[in-house]
């Protein structure tokens, strides 16, 4: 795959899924900007050192909830580069309860960052997205099947979902594809918080028997936002193993 030169932006991009496609876009050519969570000085370290690894020339604190955060990320972006090609929505919490358990506050914390932050993010790149563009949001199989455990970020992650055909819609005639990028159970520090019997319900239920990898995902996104997928759009691509539902 070749993104020579494409200016990308992934939110979240100090750890996790965000650091390992902002090292596979740097591996195919692409000009990262690396993101962090404004005033958390651990992801601003990780930031800092993941920027060196791949030569990344911005690292930004994000808060995506936050509009005016969000319109500096883009307005700097713009200014350094002179616009924007890839935008990756990964930037997420999860907060784990039966659905009887959780508070109003927990609610708006995962509906605010998951489902708030990624409309924010779509609607302050459009001035600055080129033709051609991608824009990729990172949902989540729990989105798909409404997470027993999960609710608020299964409710979040399915919103994810229509926004992306929503946004589809009406930037098609853009020329600029929006899609949704759904890991199923993957070896992530998100799947380390998950109750050990829910844990082995989803694994039993995986074809492939096994865990995917965040690289998996990673190279998943980074077709999506290749050339090679200027007639995918308003889709959701799992990354799941054949997760059966």
């Amino acid at each position: 795959m070749n993104l020579n030169d494409k200016v990308a932006i992934v939110t979240g991009s100090s750890r996790g899924f965000g650091a390992m496609i902002s090292e596979t876009f740097n591996r195919y050519g692409a000009k990262t900007v690396i993101t962090y969570l404004d005033g958390d000085q651990v992801e601003k370290n990780n930031a800092e050192i993941l920027a060196k690894k791949i030569k990344s020339d911005l690292v930004i604190a994000l808060d995506v909830t936050k509009r005016e955060s969000v319109k500096n990320l883009m307005e700097k972006t713009n200014e350094f580069y002179g616009g924007i090609d890839i935008l990756v929505n990964n930037a997420g919490i999860n907060i784990v309860g039966d659905f009887d358990q959780i508070t109003d506050e927990n609610w708006q914390a995962v509906l605010d960052v998951d489902l708030k932050g990624v409309f924010i993010c779509c609607q302050e790149v459009l001035p600055y997205i080129n033709e051609s563009g991608r824009i990729i949001n990172i949902g989540s199989v729990s989105g798909e099947y409404g997470g027993p455990r999960t609710p608020s970020y299964a409710c979040a992650k399915s919103g994810v979902m229509a926004l992306t055909h929503c946004l589809a819609r009406f930037i098609g005639d853009k020329n600029v594809t929006v899609n949704c990028v759904s890991p199923g159970p993957i070896e992530s520090e998100m799947l380390a918080t998950m109750p050990k019997d829910l844990h082995d319900f989803v694994f039993s239920k995986v074809l492939l028997k096994r865990l995917g990898t965040v690289e998996e995902v990673a190279e998943t996104v980074a077709f999506i936002a290749s050339k090679g997928s200027g007639f995918i759009t308003g889709q959701t691509i799992g990354v799941n193993g054949g997760l059966w539902v």
